[in-house]
């Protein structure tokens, strides 16, 4: 598999924003049409040389020994405005306590060009398939934030939505008052995974047990609106992406049914 590297206009910054795109070797030489999974944090996915922390998820490697042959995987990377674009709604004031500033509230305008700017793009220039059922969103800790979001947002564009280590305690309110007022699509399908030593401040030892319950409300809430497929699992991992890496597998092989 191969990286193919551009750009696209964002109407959140003046520059650019990189897009990564994984291709089968063979893409441009067989008669066929692949499935595609968008994530966030795009930098961090494939090569550890410019990954956060120096590890990559690993996805090209994955992919490869899992033998997938039919997928295509777009990786959008993030921004200084990665904390703002990744949440429609400011964040609680808890959250400013970590961060020091407010942040949030770009999350819709991001959420409208990954849907309606990037997948026709990708969709115009790459032989995909063009249905809900074959795209998938996906990311880690604001990036699950967001993916959830824009799945319940874009039930036509997106029907599976890969939810690692979910940052909803930057305001969960919001984010679970949107997801039970616009899931309502059962066959929309959901991936869910936390680790039980995960924190995003170290001098908070509650914090693996928020994103515990982040991921434990965002299930029940999914189960009590009729979502069926509904994976689920905790880990004894931490907040890193070596710990998504070792669940990734387990992600697109149950994405693959």
């Amino acid at each position: 598999m191969k990286v193919r590297i551009t750009t696209l206009p964002i109407p959140t910054e003046p520059y650019p924003r990189t897009i990564r795109i994984l291709l089968p070797d063979d893409f441009e030489e067989v008669n066929r049409t692949y499935r595609v999974l968008y994530m966030h944090d795009g930098q961090n996915l494939f090569d550890d040389h410019i990954a956060y922390g120096g590890h990559s998820w690993g996805i090209k490697e994955i992919i490869e020994d899992l033998k997938i042959t039919d997928l295509i995987v777009v990786g959008l990377d993030n921004s200084d405005l990665r904390f703002f674009e990744y949440s429609p709604w400011k964040s609680v004031p808890d959250v400013r306590k970590i961060t020091a500033i407010d942040m949030g509230g770009l999350g819709d305008i991001y959420a409208s060009w990954v849907s309606e700017q990037v997948v026709p793009y990708i969709d115009h220039h790459y032989p995909t398939k063009k249905s809900a059922q074959n795209r998938m969103i996906a990311g880690s800790s604001m990036g699950g934030y967001i993916s959830a979001y824009i799945a319940a947002k874009y039930p036509d564009i997106f029907s599976i939505a890969g939810i690692f280590s979910l940052a909803s305690w930057f305001n969960e309110p919001e984010f679970l008052r949107y997801i039970g007022d616009h899931v309502h699509d059962s066959s929309q399908r959901f991936f869910i995974s936390v680790g039980s030593h995960e924190t995003s401040n170290p001098n908070d030892l509650s914090f693996n047990q928020l994103y515990l319950d982040n991921s434990r409300r965002l299930r029940d809430l999914l189960k009590d609106k009729g979502i069926k497929d509904i994976f689920y699992i905790e880990t004894e991992d931490v907040h890193n992406e070596l710990a998504w890496r070792k669940v990734f597998p387990s992600f697109v092989t149950w994405a693959q049914k």
